[in-house]
């Protein structure tokens, strides 16, 4: 059962990653075609695609980062600092995929002017639920790294 869904994993992971490369493409297709609609916030189009660009970026490297964590757990190298640097490398790249969702978000409700229900609740989906990604990550280090003591505390043991 466990390789079963190991491979249903590794499929829904490779889907994951070509969808986020072709969002990364029409991104910037998507916004100019916004901007010929409404020219006022033409200038916004370049920024925020480059800002969405590196949130699903971020996005990415979290999803590469899952696939070796993935690949320790398929040979039995779970309990290590391997598990643990690709843990971080995920948080991190949740820690900056909200600045940015949420650094767009402020930007268009307090700079902008742009001050709407759905960008509002935007700020507050990215900052409640990238902060509680974030945190989650920092809890199952936590649980890794005590695991990790026990192991070796268990295998130490006469």
């Amino acid at each position: 059962m466990y390789r079963l869904a190991s491979r249903l994993l590794r499929v829904v992971l490779i889907v994951l990653l070509l969808g986020s490369a072709l969002a990364q493409v029409l991104l910037p297709v998507v916004g100019s075609h916004e901007a010929t609609i409404f020219p006022e916030v033409a200038y916004l189009v370049f920024p925020y695609s480059v800002a969405g660009i590196l949130a699903i970026a971020c996005g990415q490297v979290a999803l590469l980062a899952l696939w070796r964590l993935l690949s320790l757990v398929d040979r039995g190298g779970t309990f290590g600092g391997a598990a643990l640097r690709w843990l971080d490398v995920i948080t991190v790249c949740a820690a900056v995929a909200t600045v940015l969702s949420a650094g767009v978000a402020i930007h268009l409700i307090f700079f902008v002017g742009a001050a709407h229900p759905v960008t509002t609740l935007a700020l507050a989906a990215s900052l409640t639920g990238g902060l509680g990604f974030v945190l989650l990550m920092v809890i199952v280090r936590g649980v890794l790294e005590s695991a990790i003591a026990n192991r070796a505390e268990f295998h130490a043991a006469p």
